[in-house]
């Protein structure tokens, strides 16, 4: 993936769990690209985890 498709990944998903919008988008710009992979490789297991804790 492209830096911009991971970071529009990133955008969406913080926007599902509850970020707005313009929130979301400055997040998703601020990091890198291999922090955003990094993100996508535990994004799944973040989000089993929270919605235990939820």
């Amino acid at each position: 993936m492209t830096c911009e498709q991971l970071q529009k990944s990133y955008q969406q998903q913080l926007v599902k769990a509850g970020v707005c919008q313009k929130k979301a988008e400055q997040a998703a710009k601020t990091l890198t690209v291999q922090q955003l992979q990094i993100i996508g490789e535990i994004w799944q297991d973040w989000g089993k985890v929270v919605g235990r804790l939820n």
